[in-house]
């Protein structure tokens, strides 16, 4: 059985704080927040982006197994919603394809 409860929720919206920045001063903002805490942050995280619509655009520095990718991103995430604004939601920015074969052959994999 599938759980619906959250279903119809209303996704919260960046609060006027957040809205009101430019793309660098949110950019500078979550950037000194990761810089204050957890160094696994600073480590493995590259911050891309920090749009007005709450979305927070990340790369990973080094390689790291999907297992821990997922716990190290639910918890950024769970530290910026606490630290700067409960709107905001992580993404990882997607890699191109890296398989040299393809590249080689000229298969192009469309987005």
């Amino acid at each position: 059985m599938i759980n619906l409860s959250y279903a119809e929720v209303k996704t919260p919206e960046p609060g006027l704080p957040w809205r009101n920045l430019s793309d660098v001063e949110r950019l500078k903002l979550v950037n000194d927040s990761l810089n204050h805490e957890f160094i696994v942050f600073r480590e493995s995280i590259s911050v891309v982006e920090a749009k007005e619509n709450g979305q927070i655009i990340v790369t990973l520095i080094k390689p790291l197994q999907a297992k821990e990718r997922g716990v190290l991103l639910f918890d950024l995430e769970e530290y910026l919603k606490n630290v700067i604004d409960l709107s905001l939601v992580v993404w990882l920015q997607p890699l191109g394809d890296r398989n040299s074969l393809r590249n080689l052959r000229g298969i192009e994999v469309k987005k």
